[in-house]
């Protein structure tokens, strides 16, 4: 059974990286990646998320979803690398969180989580040891309590490094090296001071990585109280980066676009203004001459390439970026279908083409399309999966 799965697994992967040297608009592999939503119930108001307030974001709110839904995603849970059980919303809310992770993770891989910490009681800290969580991202974006209240409301991050300390320390009983542990700073104006002692935190907490970022505005308001001096930002984060590594711990920055979302609300509209339907946009968004293709750039999307983000009830989005459309609904087992429908094949074609839309020009998942670079990296993906 196992040894049957890996080798769905490894054949799927292979089929993505055809997918992706033959420079496919629909991919006949089955996602290497998942984003599956399990609840989008939180328990704190953190001014920076899309709960808060936004100017038309699509994933559904307060849902919690049961055990029957996650069974229809067997044939992509069968062939899935990486599986990523969270969403909009804290997953610890859910009381049969762990009962999905466990059946998530028995076909093999590997399960990510991402969390506030403000949960982990001993009891939740064994059962991500146990259950078959391979890394945690822990949100904090403050260094102190008193950013902490302001930025996530209600406040209580001492107890939140106490909880992540009991999780380290749960992990050596077992003597597991996992999870890993990440602690993570979505960067706004409200706490870029904050900062620099951000590498203190995650020294005392034993944390070998941090990763730091620019928040994503969610709506008009959000961007007039939260945006940051862009030689500011530049400034602290290297100051914070040196402090970082020479504590012997990993700084990893995602050069986020703050405007990622509101510009795909203005990327929504023109393909609306201009298109009866997505095989319209598809087929004519850009007028471009086969010259002028030879001449540009090729790039593509990380995410587009192998992953699938489904959150609510069975609900498709593009990215976990672009989230004021949707792709479709899952229904019949049809996600395959879905991933290559006009608006995600149009976004891969404009890619390939050199014309990146204008939520993704600058969004770090795009990459180069160099095929030797991506044969390179399927190599060694491989050989590590073997």
């Amino acid at each position: 059974m196992v040894v049957s799965m890996k080798i769905k697994k490894l054949l799927n992967l292979i089929h993505a990286y055809m997918d992706l040297l033959l420079a496919r608009e629909k991919p006949c592999a089955f996602p290497v990646e998942l984003s599956l939503g399990t609840t989008s119930f939180c328990n704190l108001k953190c001014i920076h998320c899309p709960r808060e307030g936004s100017d038309g974001n699509l994933v559904p709110f307060d849902e919690h979803l049961d055990m029957d839904y996650f069974r229809e995603f067997q044939p992509y849970l069968e062939r899935a690398k990486d599986i990523y059980l969270y969403g909009l919303g804290e997953p610890m809310i859910d009381n049969r969180y762990f009962e999905k992770v466990r059946y998530v993770a028995s076909f093999g891989g590997n399960v990510g989580l991402s969390s506030n910490g403000t949960l982990l009681d001993e009891k939740r800290c064994r059962e991500v040891v146990l259950s078959g969580i391979k890394g945690i991202g822990i949100s904090l974006d403050a260094s102190s309590e008193e950013v902490f209240r302001i930025v996530r409301p209600p406040g209580g991050l001492p107890k939140i490094i106490e909880n992540i300390k009991r999780l380290e320390s749960i992990k050596k009983e077992y003597n597991s090296v996992t999870p890993i542990v990440k602690l993570s700073f979505g960067i706004m104006r409200q706490n870029l001071h904050d900062l620099p002692f951000f590498p203190d935190v995650a020294e005392e907490l034993h944390c070998n990585e941090i990763i730091v970022h620019p928040i994503v505005y969610m709506s008009e308001k959000m961007k007039r109280d939260s945006e940051v001096d862009r030689d500011q930002l530049t400034q602290v984060v290297e100051e914070t980066r040196e402090k970082t590594e020479a504590k012997g711990i990993i700084f990893s920055y995602w050069d986020l676009d703050p405007m990622t979302f509101l510009k795909s609300l203005d990327y929504a509209k023109t393909i609306q203004q201009n298109h009866v339907g997505w095989v319209e946009q598809s087929e004519t968004h850009h007028d471009v001459t086969e010259k002028q293709k030879k001449t540009k750039k090729s790039y593509f999307c990380f995410f587009l390439w192998r992953n699938a983000m489904v959150q609510g009830k069975g609900e498709v989005f593009p990215c976990c970026y672009i989230t004021n459309m949707r792709v479709g609904k899952i229904q019949n087992g049809n996600l395959r279908e879905l991933r290559g429908r006009p608006l995600m094949a149009s976004l891969r074609k404009d890619l390939f083409e050199g014309n990146p839309p204008a939520p993704c020009a600058k969004c770090p998942q795009l990459q180069p399309f160099d095929r030797w670079t991506i044969l390179k990296s399927a190599i060694k993906e491989m050989y590590h999966f073997l």
